[in-house]
C-alpha cells in the first residue's frame, strides 16, 4: 500500500495539526519509499503518526465485519487518500470526513486509470490495510493510545467469546504495537524459523549465533484472575482457537511442569532440530507463531479488574487524555516469557537481558519488519533508532530497504537524527547532513570541540580495533564517516 495524501482538517485533541496537509510520492525505483520526519521536540512528528493511526482505527471500527462498533462521531475531520493492492490490481481509496458525524464520511474507490468502482459498504473492510504496525521507543503515549484502545476491545471480544456470551467468530488483529515488552516474542519467533538472508544480517550485527532456550508460562486460574464462575470453574477462559494453540505449545515443549491449583503450565524449550521441526509443523511461519503468542498476551488485560478497565474505556470514548491499562506483574500474567538464552558467535551463552538497549531495539525494529511481510502493511515507527550507535543510524534506511524490498508496504519514521534522512541514495532534495541539521534543528554541528580533537587524533590511528571501539563512544557527526572509511580501509589491508 502507499499513502498518497493526508490532510487534517480539524482535531480537537491535537490543534497543532489543524490544517496540516502532506502528499507522498511513489519511490522512483519501485521499492519502499520511507517517509521520514525530523525536527525538534514538540514539532508534531509523533502527533502526525498518531493521527494516521487514529483515522485507521476509526475506519476499522466502522467497517470490520466482526465486532463492529456503533460509532456516531469521528475522532477528527480529515482527508485520506492511499493506494492498495487487491487481486494484483492497484486500487485508489479516498476517505473524506468533512464533519464530525459518522454519516458524513464520504468514500471513493477508483482503479489505476481513475475509473470509479462501485462497492458495497459491508465489504469495505477488504480495502483497509491488512496490518498497521506501530512502534515507539520509551514510554511515548502519543502514538500508543490508538493501539492500546484496539487491544482492549479485542481482548474483551475474545473473553466474551470464550464465555459463550458472544456468538461471533474470531478475526485477525489489524493493529500490532511493538515496544520493549513485545521484544521477547519477536526474537523467539524470528530465531526459531530463521528464514532468508535478512535474519542473517540481524544476527551478524548483534554477533548472535542462535537462540539457545526459553521458557513460556501460561496460567488461567491464578489468584489475580477474574472470579467469574462457569460450570464450577473460575479464571480466564480460552477460546477454542487459544486452546488449540496452548496444546500445540505444550506438545512442542522440551520440559513441562503443571500446577493444577492455578492451571499453570511452565514450558521449557531447548532449541534443537526436533524443537524447530515441531514448532514449524504447527505454526508454519514466524508471524503465525508470534500471532498466537500475541493473542495470549492480549489476555493479560483481563487481569486488570473490570471496573478499572471500564473506567479507562469510558474516558477514551469521551476523548479524555488517559494512560494505558495498569501494568500486570509477570506472576499474574496469562502468558509471560523468561529464561531466554542466546548463543553468541564466540560460543558464549548469555541471558537476553544482557543485551544492550541498542541491541534490544535493533532486533525489535528489524525483527518486526522481517516478520510482518504481508502486502498492504503500514508501519508507523516513532523514533525507532534512539539507542542505535552512529553506524546503525547511518545505515538504518538501507537495512530497512533491504528487508522490505519488493513488498507492497508503506513506512513512516520520525527521528531526531539527521543521519536517517541523509542516507546515500535517499532523496533529500540535495540537502547534505549539515544542511539538514541547520534546517531542522538550527545547529551548525552536533559535535563538541573535545570530540572534534579526538576525531582528528583517530584519523591517523592505524589499529582498526581501536577505531571501532572509539567510534562507538562518539555522537552523531558527518566526520564519523571519515573514521568509518579509515577503519574499513585498514581492515581490507589486513586481509
Amino acid at each position: 500500500m502507499k499513502i498518497n495524501r493526508f490532510k487534517i482538517l480539524k482535531s480537537e485533541q491535537r490543534p497543532l495539526m489543524n490544517g496540516v496537509e502532506l502528499s507522498f510520492e511513489d519511490a522512483s525505483d519501485n521499492t519502499i519509499n520511507a517517509n521520514c520526519f525530523i525536527g525538534v521536540n514538540g514539532s508534531g512528528k509523533s502527533q502526525f503518526l498518531e493521527s494516521i493511526a487514529e483515522v485507521f482505527l476509526y475506519l476499522d471500527k466502522i467497517f470490520r465485519k466482526i465486532n463492529r462498533e456503533n460509532i456516531t462521531r469521528a475522532p477528527l475531520m480529515f482527508e485520506l487518500e492511499y493506494s492498495i493492492i487487491k487481486n494484483d490490481e492497484l486500487i485508489n481509496v479516498g476517505f473524506y470526513q468533512q464533519t464530525e458525524k459518522r454519516k458524513d464520511l464520504e468514500t471513493i474507490l477508483s482503479d489505476a486509470k481513475g475509473q470509479l468502482i462501485n462497492f458495497v459498504e459491508d465489504k469495505f473492510e477488504d480495502f483497509l490495510p491488512e496490518k498497521i504496525v506501530g512502534y515507539t521507543s520509551g514510554e511515548n503515549e502519543t502514538l500508543s493510545m490508538p493501539f492500546y484502545s484496539y487491544f482492549d476491545v479485542y481482548a474483551t471480544h475474545t473473553a466474551q467469546r470464550a464465555l459463550k456470551r458472544k456468538d461471533e467468530a474470531d478475526y485477525e488483529p489489524r493493529f500490532y504495537f511493538m515496544d520493549y515488552n513485545t521484544n521477547l516474542g519477536i526474537i523467539i519467533s524470528n530465531l526459531i524459523f530463521e528464514t532468508g538472508d535478512e535474519i542473517k544480517l540481524i544476527k551478524r550485527e548483534l554477533k548472535l549465533e542462535s537462540l539457545k532456550s526459553f521458557q513460556i508460562t501460561i496460567q488461567t486460574n491464578q489468584s489475580a484472575a477474574p472470579k467469574i464462575k462457569i460450570d464450577g470453574k473460575t479464571g480466564v477462559f480460552l477460546t477454542d482457537e487459544l486452546k488449540v494453540w496452548k496444546q500445540q505449545l505444550i506438545d512442542c515443549a522440551t520440559c513441562i511442569n503443571y500446577d493444577s491449583k492455578i492451571e499453570c503450565y511452565t514450558l521449557d524449550y531447548y532449541l534443537n532440530d526436533a524443537t524447530r521441526k515441531a514448532l514449524s509443523h504447527f505454526f508454519k511461519t514466524s508471524q503465525n507463531l508470534y500471532t498466537a503468542l500475541y493473542k495470549f498476551e492480549l489476555l493479560n488485560n483481563l487481569i486488570v479488574d473490570k471496573k478499572t478497565r471500564e473506567g479507562i474505556e469510558k474516558k477514551r470514548s469521551q476523548r479524555k487524555l488517559t494512560t494505558k491499562m495498569p501494568t500486570v506483574p509477570d506472576k499474574d500474567k496469562v502468558l509471560h516469557y523468561s529464561e531466554l538464552k542466546l548463543k553468541l558467535e564466540n560460543g558464549q551463552i548469555i541471558d537476553y537481558l544482557n543485551l544492550s538497549d541498542g541491541e534490544h531495539q535493533y532486533f525489535n525494529i528489524f525483527g518486526t519488519l522481517l516478520m510482518m511481510d504481508q502486502k498492504n502493511t503500514l508501519f508507523l515507527l516513532d523514533e525507532p533508532e534512539t539507542h542505535f550507535n552512529p553506524k546503525w543510524r547511518r545505515f538504518f534506511v538501507s537495512t530497512m530497504k533491504m528487508i522490505l524490498e519488493e513488498r507492497k508496504q508503506d513506512v513512516f519514521v520520525t527521528s531526531h537524527s539527521p543521519f536517517i534522512v541523509s542516507h546515500p541514495g535517499q532523496e533529500t532534495y540535495g540537502a547534505s547532513f549539515n544542511n539538514i541539521l541547520k534546517m531542522a534543528f538550527d545547529l551548525e554541528e552536533t559535535i563538541s570541540e573535545g570530540a572534534l580533537n579526538k576525531i582528528n587524533e583517530l584519523l591517523i590511528e592505524n589499529n582498526p580495533e581501536i577505531l571501532k571501539e572509539e567510534i562507538e563512544k562518539l555522537g552523531d557527526s558527518p566526520l564519523l564517516m571519515s573514521l568509518y572509511r579509515r577503519m574499513n580501509t585498514l581492515l581490507k589491508d589486513q586481509e
